[in-house]
């Protein structure tokens, strides 16, 4: 099989490469993975008759087939070698420099630590004084300045943006109207600030919270929240005017199977009937709304009331959110 390509024949597609360059690289005893980064350049460069090109380590990594941590390495001792060059600062534009400015010569001399899977036994680096390590500095060549001392770490900068660093999750997120928290949290503050209504006050606090300046913790704000809600209800409510007794009685009537009241002067429980009485006119027609409104809830198995699925009973059923579920619901 003939693999001669005559240069006439462009259907195939060729590179030029200067001979001193080609000679230069059968010469020098460059590692495989430098080697590869260097054909590669040449191709971005030579191949497209341009002296230099912008090069990230991602994309020479695509092209060799290495991880961009190996390339920004390679690339590193190739310019510290000479064997390529840099226009501008660390992220500049790469180049393919002449082979008369390659740093190297026949014999390694003694004095040196490097071995060969960093540097070449035929390549001299430019660093004399000390031995290099991990954090040194490396001596680099650019077009425009003979040598720039670059810090290794900008040497194998990321390529793009810092990276952002994740967010602590605390179970409670604001997106400026409402407030969204976790099922288990609700259990616990539901449990700690008895007999606070805790869905009830969220809402409330995320309504003060949306036309107020932004907090920085949203849990504490809620907590401090909850907390005066608390004291306040040690107070109790005014039950004026509510048959507080009479809706009880009615529940026990129309939901024998649900789980009966033990304690009817439990002030959480009586100060929620209350709060459900003095919402809407439509909730202070007596039976007219009441019993409607425990036909529906004897027909529950299940409501969600303090982040969890429980058995209906009166206090969840006069909870704010299952009381509007239930009472607008259809029959």
């Amino acid at each position: 099989m003939d693999n001669v390509i005559h240069i006439s024949n462009t259907q195939r597609g060729f590179t030029r490469m200067d001979n001193s360059i080609m000679e230069a690289l059968a010469a020098v005893d460059l590692p495989a993975r430098e080697f590869r980064v260097v054909m590669a350049i040449a191709r971005q460069t030579i191949g497209y008759q341009v002296e230099s090109k912008r090069l990230s380590a991602d994309e020479i990594g695509k092209l060799t087939n290495m991880r961009r941590d190996v390339v920004s390495k390679a690339i590193s001792h190739l310019l510290e070698r000479r064997v390529i060059f840099r226009v501008g600062g660390s992220r500049g534009e790469l180049g393919v420099s002449p082979s008369k400015e390659w740093s190297f010569y026949e014999e390694k001399k003694a004095c040196l630590s490097e071995t060969k899977t960093s540097h070449s036994a035929q390549i001299v680096s430019l660093v004399t004084d000390a031995s290099e390590t991990k954090t040194a500095t490396s001596l680099l060549y650019t077009k425009k300045e003979p040598l720039v001392t670059v810090p290794t770490e900008q040497i194998t900068a990321p390529q793009g943006g810092d990276v952002t660093p994740a967010e602590k999750t605390t179970g409670v997120s604001f997106n400026g109207e409402d407030f969204e928290v976790s099922s288990d949290l609700i259990t616990k503050w539901a449990t700690a600030y008895a007999p606070v209504d805790v869905e009830t006050e969220i809402t409330r606090a995320a309504a003060w919270a949306a036309g107020a300046k932004a907090k920085k913790d949203y849990r504490r704000f809620l907590v401090n929240w909850l907390a005066k809600a608390h004291r306040k209800s040690a107070n109790g409510v005014s039950e004026a005017g509510v048959p507080v007794d009479q809706i009880i009685d009615l529940y026990h009537r129309v939901c024998p199977n649900l789980a009966a009241v033990t304690v009817k002067t439990d002030k959480a429980l009586r100060s929620m009937i209350v709060e459900r009485w003095n919402e809407s006119e439509a909730h202070q027609s007596g039976k007219g709304f009441w019993l409607p409104f425990f036909e529906k809830a004897n027909n529950r198995s299940q409501v969600f009331y303090r982040g969890q699925n429980v058995v209906p009973r009166l206090e969840a059923l006069v909870s704010r959110a299952v009381f509007r579920e239930i009472s607008e619901a259809q029959q």
